[in-house]
């Protein structure tokens, strides 16, 4: 075996103390001095330490493969062979080295952080998230004096964590509206998302999104609710009524409980509102007898208005957002970004994080056939006809 030496000045090649094939080498060697240590690319230096250990490695295989190619006889050596190995070679650096920014955005219809500590008031269906169940009084002081961080600080807190985790360059961009942020998705824009299961099984085939993780053993879950001192006491006789949902596309909030709704074969009328906050201000004004929420989108309302509702019906659980990854982004850094997500929940700093998040029990994971119940969903048949669907 050749001993692998270091560029000379004089000739751009490898100075190698031994071997007689010293012209391919020089060739090769050139190739890869022009395309690795010339090339203006700026990096950090751990970056820099990670990128060159696996370029090494790689290029150690492939100069060994050549080599032992080259001291057999020559009627054992493909020439085209040998010209493949040169093409990886020097074609690998620039694939490997550049560092790429990845773009990653949110859904806008995810739910926005809400307080750790839940009134005592609420509904006791809805589950109390807390930091510390045992608080002091003194702790109790501090959370009521939290501060919420918006939807979009949360979520640059996270990405923040994953890059210094994984060594990625991520770029936290949010969406202006749910429009925007799909016609982003059909665009390739994003590298990676966080998206509804009715957006993964959209762009799943074109422009191809892959699903990478997602909430570990927390589905989505439909509600239904009623003003907690009117006349409806049971969810039974909400049978045939109407019932106000946000826009028909909502996934949590209008698709996951009127697709569980009939499938138990429990017949309502929905009425479709401008967006979740009319459907809770319409039902409190009992301009609707019942409406569909989420619990993340109910904790997130006002005091007095969760005060003065109550859950009378939780929907089948339904896979949650995914995670995904567009099919330009390498395999390595999908290995880290999963690493990293699943690993988010044994840290203490990104683990104080997840809560605002909704995620309970950290990320797994995932698969695109998890998402396979989304293709039993005929929304043509969910959405109704003029006759069974009312619209505002």
């Amino acid at each position: 075996m050749v001993r692998r030496g270091r560029f000379s000045s004089q000739d751009g090649a490898p100075d190698y103390q031994k071997g007689k094939i010293r012209s391919m080498e020089m060739y090769t060697q050139s190739r890869l001095y022009c395309s690795i240590y010339k090339q203006p690319v700026q990096m950090s230096k751990r970056r820099q330490n990670n990128y060159a250990s696996i370029l090494d490695r790689l290029i150690y295989i492939l100069e060994s493969i050549l080599l032992f190619s080259f001291h057999r006889p020559l009627s054992c050596i493909s020439s085209k062979y040998i010209q493949i190995c040169i093409l990886i070679i020097s074609l690998l650096p620039s694939q490997t080295l550049i560092a790429k920014t990845f773009i990653v955005s949110v859904a806008p219809s995810y739910p926005i952080p809400v307080s750790l500590n839940v009134p005592e008031e609420l509904p006791p269906s809805i589950k109390k998230l807390r930091s510390d169940k045992d608080a002091t009084p003194t702790n109790i002081k501090q959370i009521n004096n939290e501060t919420i961080p918006d939807k979009n600080q949360i979520w640059i807190d996270v990405f923040s964590y994953i890059s210094q985790e994984t060594g990625l360059e991520l770029k936290f961009e949010a969406a202006s509206s749910q429009l925007d942020f799909e016609l982003n998705l059909a665009k390739s824009y994003y590298d990676l998302a966080l998206v509804s299961p009715l957006q993964f099984d959209a762009f799943k085939q074109n422009p191809g999104y892959q699903a990478q993780v997602k909430r570990k053993a927390q589905p989505i879950r439909g509600i239904i609710f009623v003003k907690k001192n009117g006349n409806i006491k049971s969810f039974s006789e909400l049978r045939d009524a109407i019932i106000a949902f946000p826009n028909p596309l909502n996934f949590e909030s209008s698709i996951a409980p009127r697709e569980s709704l009939k499938r138990l074969k429990f017949n309502i009328i929905p009425q479709f509102l401008a967006s979740e906050a009319a459907v809770y201000k319409e039902v409190i004004s009992e301009q609707y007898i019942a409406g569909s929420g989420t619990h993340e989108n109910f904790l997130a309302q006002p005091v007095e208005i969760r005060n003065s509702l109550k859950i009378i019906w939780d929907s089948p659980g339904f896979s949650p957002h995914a995670f995904v990854a567009h099919p330009r982004v390498d395999f390595f850094s999908l290995i880290k970004l999963k690493r990293a997500f699943v690993d988010m929940i044994k840290h203490e700093d990104a683990k104080k994080l997840l809560p605002y998040i909704f995620v309970d029990n950290g990320f797994e994971v995932a698969r695109d056939s998890d998402w396979d119940e989304i293709k039993l969903i005929d929304l043509n048949a969910l959405n109704g006809s003029i006759k069974n669907t009312h619209l505002k």
